[in-house]
């Protein structure tokens, strides 16, 4: 997908994050953690950003966020556990969300 092509699930999401620190964030490393799985190829503080994806979004926004970046839900719940593994709080509204689409 075009970088050019993004469109507003991915902003409205980067809006949200960026709201507290100002435009830290864009639309093309959302979409690019999205499609790897991970934010490890991100800097420290877009990657801190992403760790409150899950808590801070609905999980319907957060799965048309992974499709409209070309990733689907197993890469979003990939990032989800990366957060986990840094002591982010677990998201039962996330796990409920996705528990039969894995």
């Amino acid at each position: 997908m075009s970088l050019t092509n993004l469109t507003s699930h991915l902003q409205l999401a980067v809006s949200h994050l960026n709201a507290p620190v100002g435009q830290q964030l864009t639309s093309a490393q959302l979409c690019e953690a999205l499609v790897a799985g991970s934010s490890q190829s991100l800097a420290p503080l877009q990657s801190a950003l992403l760790r409150y994806l899950f808590v801070e979004l609905e999980p319907r926004l957060i799965v048309q966020c992974a499709f409209e970046a070309g990733s689907d839900v197993a890469h979003a719940n990939l990032l989800y556990q990366e957060n986990l593994r840094h002591a982010m709080p677990r998201v039962p509204a996330w796990e409920k969300a996705i528990e039969f689409l894995l």
